[in-house]
């Protein structure tokens, strides 16, 4: 019986990963089962899926950044967090480079902040159980780079924690 190559292992992740993405459920108990230990094929497929999600996709590409939090490791994983941390923001669900014109997303502002705000959660947490302080001090330092209100007042809350 032969086993599957990193490279095979990591295609059928994205394969779940992109299944769970399209049924829209959150609470998908394989979010939680299916990708602990990604290898460094996995984490690259993951990051090139994030890439090509366009920027309103905020669910999305903050389920990826959840999910590559649960596994980083390398300078490569810290880099990324770093770059989403740091992302421009968005200004409208509808179009990320426009502000709304409609009333009320203000209170959208966490939404519109996701993914950065899941880089520096998860950047907390890897502390927490170990990881790299200096590395995840990097993520904070570049979260207090953000123009979103969300990231800001989530890395001064952190700030005093020595993320």
């Amino acid at each position: 019986m032969s086993h599957p190559t990193p490279a095979s292992q990591a295609k059928a992740q994205l394969a779940t990963l992109e299944d769970i993405l399209s049924s829209r459920n959150d609470n998908d108990p394989r979010l939680d089962r299916e990708f602990v230990g990604l290898s460094s094929e996995a984490k690259e497929l993951f990051r090139e899926k994030y890439r090509s999600f366009a920027p309103e996709r905020r669910n999305e590409r903050g389920t990826i950044v959840y999910l590559l939090g649960k596994n980083l490791q390398t300078a490569d994983d810290w880099h990324f967090f770093r770059t989403v941390a740091a992302e421009p923001p968005c200004l409208s669900l509808a179009d990320c480079s426009t502000a709304s014109t409609v009333g009320g997303e203000a209170g959208d502002e966490v939404t519109l902040a996701y993914p950065s705000l899941v880089a520096l959660r998860q950047a907390q947490r890897a502390v927490e159980e170990g990881a790299s302080r200096a590395e995840a001090r990097g993520v904070l330092e570049a979260a207090k780079t953000s123009k979103m209100k969300a990231v800001l007042r989530l890395a001064a809350s952190l700030e005093p924690n020595e993320v």
